[in-house]
């Protein structure tokens, strides 16, 4: 253990002078109580230090990032309202695969749809979509039996992303229980998590509480689906049979 911290400082030191730090700095740190507190706030102001397991914004930064959002694409964000309580509920520190989303609803599910992918793809080094991906109003649904959709309602989820690996959806999703939008405003909201992905034992989840239909196929045969290859760097919009079972894929589910 003392070996790895002094070969951890040594590095520190390294990079600290060869971005441009000195010596002086250094003394004036060891010696002003208030520089470094300073110092180390800044530091834990970055959204490096901010992010929850490592890949999570806080849920401060969701709401904000989201109104920038809407702004960007001239979306009125006073036109909302709470489905819930406005105080968003606590990520779970003891679980780094249940996430806390903030879940839009716009005009209809198609035009939200279309919003948070293109909010997702801004946030990805490059991404991909299956042409068989439609979101026309007679090729993409929420699961039925499932609550009529809402629009310009704002509603605070939590979902267990990697609940339900390798099991086949029409398995296990429910109208109750299966999250729909909200597992694209996961990738739309937290970057960091499709980036981090590992994709030996996770690639992906399905979107369950949503049900769709592909070319040349019977309808509403397919679930939408979100991946990355790791290799391409790509985060993907795809759509599976609804009782495929790969594995590498969850099938998420919501938490309380």
């Amino acid at each position: 253990m003392a070996n790895i911290f002094l070969r951890q400082s040594a590095e520190f030191f390294e990079r600290f002078f060869r971005f441009g730090g000195t010596i002086k700095m250094i003394v004036k740190l060891l010696g002003d109580d208030e520089l470094m507190n300073w110092w180390v706030g800044e530091l834990k102001s970055h959204s490096t230090f901010r992010l929850i397991h490592g890949v999570f914004n806080p849920t401060v930064d969701v709401l904000e990032s989201l109104k920038a959002c809407c702004a960007k694409q001239s979306i009125e964000f006073d036109r909302f309202a709470w489905d819930g309580p406005e105080e968003a509920p606590d990520f779970d520190l003891k679980d780094p695969k249940t996430a806390v989303v903030l879940e839009a609803n716009l005009g209809d599910l198609q035009e939200t749809f279309e919003f948070v992918w293109g909010w997702t793809k801004e946030g990805q080094h490059t991404n991909w979509r299956w042409d068989g991906m439609d979101s026309c109003s007679d090729k993409l649904r929420l699961l039925s039996g499932g609550k009529d959709f809402k629009p310009w309602t704002l509603c605070w989820r939590r979902i267990k992303l990697d609940a339900n690996v390798g099991k086949k959806p029409e398995d296990v999703r429910d109208p109750k229980t299966s999250p729909g939008l909200a597992l694209l405003y996961v990738a739309a909201e937290h970057p960091e998590c499709v980036m981090a992905t590992d994709c030996k034992k996770c690639f992906g989840w399905y979107i369950p509480g949503l049900e769709c239909t592909a070319p040349g196929y019977e309808p509403w045969q397919h679930v939408p689906c979100v991946r990355f290859n790791r290799d391409s760097r790509k985060v993907g919009l795809g759509a599976f049979w609804y009782d495929g079972a790969y594995d590498g894929l969850a099938v998420p589910v919501y938490r309380e």
